[in-house]
């Protein structure tokens, strides 16, 4: 996570260990370092290869990819999609930036008509129904810069006051007025086989609001 002269240089990007993001994406470790393999994997890096380290829109576009893998999307189908909407917007990280929303489902569908593969044709049509059912709403989640590349995540909806910023706690999850990490929440919430409430917000200067959440987010995490 350090340059060459050893001064940090990855402010604004969000920094998560491997461990972290697993957790966040509910995934295998395994699977990530091999989602970001600069070999094989799915995710272009955009810190040095040797470092374990990984930034928000990595996240982001692990989340994507996480989201058609669970739904039973082939990895050579989501690599088609990735490469066929990265030369269409001219992006990196194709499938987090607001562009994805609307054209999503014409890349995947421009993908079914040329393929000549039965099978293949049949995971593009999958890609296409997990995009419009599951993908379309994610984005309601999601805030982008100038309509382009996410910039805020919000895992329980904005309702919910939880939020993944790159730019507060190095990306980590927190309750969005304050900046408390929902982890220091929930921790003092199940302390001691359960604190109230009420008292854990006065602890943290929060509101009540705020611990639900993060006890809520932080036990989705878990389930």
């Amino acid at each position: 996570m350090n340059n060459k002269n050893g001064s940090f240089a990855q402010l604004g990007v969000g920094l998560y260990g491997i461990g972290d993001a697993a957790r966040l994406l509910r995934m295998r470790p395994g699977a990530i370092r091999r989602w970001i393999d600069p070999e094989q994997g799915l995710v272009p890096r955009r810190l040095p290869v040797a470092d374990q380290a990984i930034t928000f829109i990595e996240l982001m576009e692990l989340y994507f990819i996480s989201i058609f893998r669970a739904q039973g999307v082939s990895p050579r189908t989501i690599r088609r999609a990735s490469a066929a909407a990265a030369s269409k917007f001219g992006a990196k990280y194709p499938f987090a930036v607001k562009r994805f929303d609307t054209d999503g489902r014409t890349i995947f569908a421009t993908l079914v008509d040329s393929a000549t593969d039965r099978q293949l044709v049949e995971d593009l049509r999958r890609g296409q129904y997990v995009f419009e059912q599951i993908m379309k709403p994610f984005f309601q989640k999601l805030d982008f810069r100038g309509g382009q590349e996410v910039t805020r995540f919000w895992p329980l909806e904005r309702k919910g006051g939880v939020v993944l910023d790159p730019e507060r706690k190095f990306g980590k999850p927190i309750d969005a007025e304050s900046g408390v990490p929902t982890r220091a929440l929930y921790d003092a919430a199940q302390a001691g086989g359960g604190q109230d409430q009420k008292l854990v917000a006065r602890w943290f200067g929060v509101s009540p609001h705020a611990v639900r959440a993060a006890v809520a987010f932080e036990k989705s995490l878990l389930a």
